[in-house]
Order: C-alpha cells, then structure tokens, then sequence
C-alpha cells in the first residue's frame, strides 16, 4: 500500500506546518535576554543558566510545559511569547497549508498532534487558525504522557478510535517515530533533510510536508 492509500493522518505542528524559529529564538536568545533584565545579571550568565534548566528536562513533560516555566522562571510566559516581536517569527513551512487542503480533499481523517502546550498552540493558532483542517487536536501533556514516550501512542489510539495500521505519522522528530512504531503505527513520513540509519523503521523521508505533493 502507498502512504497515500492510508486513512488516517496524524500531523505533527512545529517543524512540519510551522517553522521553528519562533520557538528556537523565543527559547534561546528571548527569555535569556528577559531572565538576565530580571535577575540583573550578564547575558551571557543568563544563557547559561536558563539553557542548563532547558536541557535538564529535554525530553520531559515539563520541557514543553510554560506554566512549568513561567514558575520556575518568574517570567510569564505567555506574555511574552504574545509580544509582537515574537508572533511575528510565527512562519508557516511553505506548501504545507496546501498539503493539508490536498489531504482533506481526498477525504482522509487529519489529526494535529504535538507536544506543544495548549497555551503556545492557543497563541500560534491565534496567528495561523490550523483548525479548520483537523478533525480533532491533540496536545500531548493532556494525555498524561508525551510523545517520546510510548504510552502516549497507546492513549492516543483509544482517544481517537484509530487504526494504526490505516494512520500515517508525519514527524520532524526521530525520537517519537520510534514510539510510535513500537505502539504499532505502521506508516511514517520523516521531514528531515539528514540521512542517517534508522534501523528497521523505514519511513518516507522528505525535506518538507510540500514533498508529499508528488506522490499525490
């Protein structure tokens, strides 16, 4: 069966329909810059000290938790994801709104499904209303799990009524195609422009979700 044939669609966000610079400047340089100002402290210790927290909880529920942050920090976070200089980084891949009307024109079911929290989903969709194409989103930390993480695929399938060998996973992240292969999804499209072993998965891999086009 081609990857077109499947049913059932689960889209990851950032990275695959949205360009990442939004969150790699907001999480690198913007909340250093703030956290710094805050603390009265250089920069240059503010990067440090905010990056080493960022990457002790990498692959955590917490990492993509800003009301974890806006704590821990005392900064608010959605005050400052919201300023303008900020939204304006919030860029669509080109051609991925295009794949998605495609998709819904051949009748196929579209799931959103990232790790995003549902306050930064909330303020990126206040930019790009992505909704109108889903038939339902998911925001992984209201799952209980994230999607590095097995039984989030497990608690997805019983959400959605799903099934995965009829589902196609688009991801720009290695890490939650292994889950989910492991969970039984049985098809997988890999935006990533590295090529590199990936053992027994075996994924179509693109450059971008506007690749998908030919083999429409």
């Amino acid at each position: 069966m081609k990857i077109i044939d499947n049913k059932y669609y689960l889209i990851d966000l950032d990275g695959v329909i949205l360009d990442t610079s939004y969150d790699n400047y907001f999480w690198q340089k913007h909340i250093p810059r703030v956290y710094a100002q805050k603390k009265a402290i250089d920069e240059k210790d503010a990067v440090n000290v905010t990056h080493s927290l960022f990457n002790y909880k990498k692959k955590t529920k917490e990492w993509y938790d800003i009301v974890y942050w806006s704590n821990l920090l005392d900064i608010d976070i959605v005050h400052e994801k919201k300023k303008s200089e900020n939204m304006s980084l919030i860029k669509l891949q080109k051609g991925s709104l295009n794949i998605l009307e495609r998709l819904r024109e051949l009748n196929k079911k579209l799931f959103l499904v990232t790790n995003a929290h549902r306050k930064t989903l909330e303020i990126k969709l206040s930019k790009f209303d992505l909704s109108i194409y889903f038939d339902e989103i998911i925001c992984s930390h209201e799952l209980g799990y994230i999607k590095e993480d097995i039984q989030f695929w497990h608690i997805l399938r019983n959400k959605l009524q799903v099934d995965y060998n009829d589902s196609v996973l688009i991801e720009d992240t290695f890490d939650n195609i292994r889950s989910a292969h492991h969970a039984g999804v049985g098809s997988f499209i890999y935006i990533n422009n590295e090529k590199k072993d990936l053992g027994n998965i075996k994924p179509l891999i693109l450059r971008s979700l506007s690749d998908l086009a030919s083999s429409m």
